[in-house]
């Protein structure tokens, strides 16, 4: 139980210990799979982390969620606006509780924001952005992921009453951040994979494009397709237009229909 007057306090606060709701992990956890499943943008689960982290916290809680992925810090969710305000200043001024909670993978516990105040020389935009919107506790849970890209993750709590939050409250939520650190590395992913498909898509319907335009190009100028893909690359050129948009006006112009591929390729039905 020691004051840490760069970190803030970590220390458990008073009162007794409320016991979780005994389906509250389950249902956070099921929250969490279920977005996964449905492919979900990674704001969109960090929204739903959020939510669950502040009803674990207690009516009248607040819970914002900043995440570090590389060299790119930004408050990815947030319960409400005021929670959001609190951690964009931090964000903004680069220091604060949930910054050197990630830092240090150490938690930020502060059961009375107003106390001290010659604690707040580093803090100071953090901290009156907080009294400014009203809450008198906070506290900051980090966790981090390093599969692959690192990723860096802290819940922040707030509540409008001094006092914070009671041991239990703490290490669920400090276990739920766990959790969705681990989620938004699978979500990452998995956003990565379907960019990577559409891109791939993408080049694939273009190269058909090409390839039906150079078929034409090839028949009215009598050549091979090493100098139908010039003709095709300076017309190009010239008209400062994207081969593929040029191709497929050509093959429009011939077919009397848009190109298309027949081979397409087509999402897969689920289940």
């Amino acid at each position: 139980m020691a004051a840490d007057p760069v970190h803030g306090l970590d220390l458990p606060p008073v009162g007794e210990p409320a016991a979780a709701p005994p389906d509250w992990r389950a249902g956070a956890l099921g929250d969490l799979h279920d977005l996964l499943v449905s492919a979900v943008p990674v704001e969109h689960l960090l929204e739903a982390a959020a939510a669950r982290a502040a009803a674990r916290a207690g009516d009248g809680c607040s819970a914002a969620i900043t995440v570090r992925i590389g060299a790119t810090s930004a408050v990815a969710a947030a319960t409400d606006e005021r929670s959001a305000r609190c951690d964009r200043a931090e964000q903004q001024a680069g220091a604060g509780p949930c910054i050197d909670a990630s830092r240090t993978q150490r938690r930020i516990v502060l059961p009375d924001v107003e106390a001290d105040d010659a604690r707040w020389g580093r803090w100071s935009a953090w901290h009156d952005a907080t009294l400014d919107a009203g809450f008198r506790s906070a506290a900051a849970l980090p966790a981090a992921r390093s599969d692959g890209e690192r990723i860096e993750l802290a819940i922040n709590l707030y509540d409008t009453a001094a006092g914070g939050w009671s041991e239990d409250v703490l290490a669920d939520v400090g276990r739920f951040a766990e959790d969705a650190a681990r989620a938004v590395v699978v979500a990452s992913v998995l956003q990565d994979q379907s960019r990577a498909n559409e891109d791939l898509r993408l080049a694939m319907a273009s190269r058909t494009v090409i390839d039906q335009a150079l078929g034409v190009v090839m028949a009215q100028n009598r050549c091979g397709p090493e100098e139908a893909f010039a003709i095709l690359r300076r017309a190009s050129q010239s008209r400062n237009q994207k081969m593929r948009d040029l191709a497929a006006s050509i093959v429009a112009s011939v077919s009397g229909t848009a190109p298309h591929s027949p081979h397409e390729f087509r999402e897969r039905p689920r289940g």
